[in-house]
């Protein structure tokens, strides 16, 4: 279940959705349409990146981990 106040697919502020991880070198651009057909109408964002990103990194308990994000949302 998603969180109150969290993002989904559906509610994503732009048709174009960027994930970028400057760690990694890593950058996608989905578009939300799919993103919604993928992993549902409901899916909570979060989610959705760590599906995305599948990223080797984050399975191992390290402070080298993956430092992917929604490039739309980023703050500064």
């Amino acid at each position: 279940p998603m969180s109150p106040g969290s993002l989904s697919p559906a509610t994503y502020p732009t048709d174009a959705i960027t994930v970028r991880c400057d760690r990694c070198n890593r950058l996608g651009r989905y578009k939300r349409r799919t993103l919604v057909e993928r992993y549902g109408y409901d899916a909570a964002m979060p989610d959705v990146l760590n599906e995305i990103t599948a990223c080797e990194r984050n399975a191992e308990l390290s402070t080298d981990r993956c430092k992917a994000y929604f490039e739309e949302l980023r703050v500064g």
